[in-house]
């Protein structure tokens, strides 16, 4: 059953780099390391073939008949046209930029609460497709970045992984991670009269942990302490949200990147994640505190 449903999936996942379901926590670690860990860039791609104006051009000098002795000369100069050619498209062409480690985060995670996990089930969507396509447009305007002249902005983003769960107390659990990057295009006319253009990208993460609990298993801390907290902890964000006989408790984290590692690295496998992190300050600094009849929430 769980061999058909593996194979089942990965089919869906290799061909669309998405999936949406709701299975128990080993699957998906087992999934996470078949499917996503393996994941590899495109070891070809067109632009490549602008190394092939060399040989073209030799192939129609001798095809044309044309003097000998222009071979080395065209040879060279369409070899370094082809490598600047090469290095602009490279540093310009839209790029899949899916962060492994991000997953593994994800996974780290799903390790550490899976024995609190009611019925061990875990509704799990991920995308491990091109965060640079065109799906992904995210409008610059709503992100306050407004073209001027000599400056144009070019903004993506994608939800990386979005789970749900109910722990065993009757706590739902929400976490997810958006990817954001914008790529930031400036063109300059130097004292020479000689047009540059520079492109460099800007990363961020988006990270956030959301609990809905009983009010009556949980005191939600105060505002005025909540406020203090916030201003001590400046990389998270909490906030909390009393609907009577449940609360919401959430927490965010932005990070900014000037590289997306695009290369699974191993020392991460052994860290805690980022959202056991937020689980433990959550309960550490008492911002939702079990009652006496209540079991804390496992981290």
């Amino acid at each position: 059953m769980i061999k058909k449903a593996l194979l089942m999936d990965a089919k869906q996942f290799a061909k669309k780099k998405q999936i949406r379901a709701k299975r128990p926590s080993e699957y998906w670690l087992l999934f996470i390391k078949r499917n996503v860990f393996t994941y590899k860039e495109p070891w070809f791609r067109l632009y490549y073939l602008v190394f092939l104006i060399p040989v073209l051009a030799i192939v129609f000098i001798l095809v044309m008949n044309i003097n000998n002795d222009a071979i080395l000369p065209i040879a060279f100069i369409s070899s370094v046209v082809s490598f600047f050619i090469f290095a602009f498209i490279k540093v310009t062409a839209k790029k899949p930029l899916v962060p492994l480690n991000v997953f593994q985060a994800l996974a780290n995670f799903i390790i550490s609460i899976k024995g609190d996990v009611h019925k061990n089930l875990i509704g799990l969507s991920i995308n491990s497709g091109a965060l640079e396509d065109d799906v992904n447009t995210l409008d610059t305007n709503k992100i306050g970045l407004k073209s001027v002249s000599g400056v144009k902005y070019e903004a993506y983003q994608i939800e990386r992984f979005k789970a749900n769960f109910t722990l065993k107390d009757g706590s739902v659990c929400l976490v997810s991670m958006h990817q954001i990057v914008v790529r930031v295009s400036t063109t300059k006319r130097r004292s020479s009269g000689k047009v540059k253009t520079k492109m460099k990208r800007k990363h961020k993460f988006f990270y956030q942990l959301a609990l809905k609990i009983k009010t009556s298993d949980y005191k939600i801390i105060q505002p005025k302490d909540l406020l203090a907290l916030n201003e001590n902890y400046v990389s998270y964000d909490i906030t909390t949200k009393d609907d009577g006989a449940f609360c919401w408790v959430k927490i965010k984290s932005k990070k900014k990147l000037l590289k997306v590692e695009t290369l699974l690295n191993p020392a991460i496998k052994h860290r805690d994640s980022i959202f056991t992190d937020m689980m433990e300050l959550l309960i550490e600094y008492k911002v939702m505190e079990p009652r006496a009849s209540t079991k804390s929430i496992k981290y």
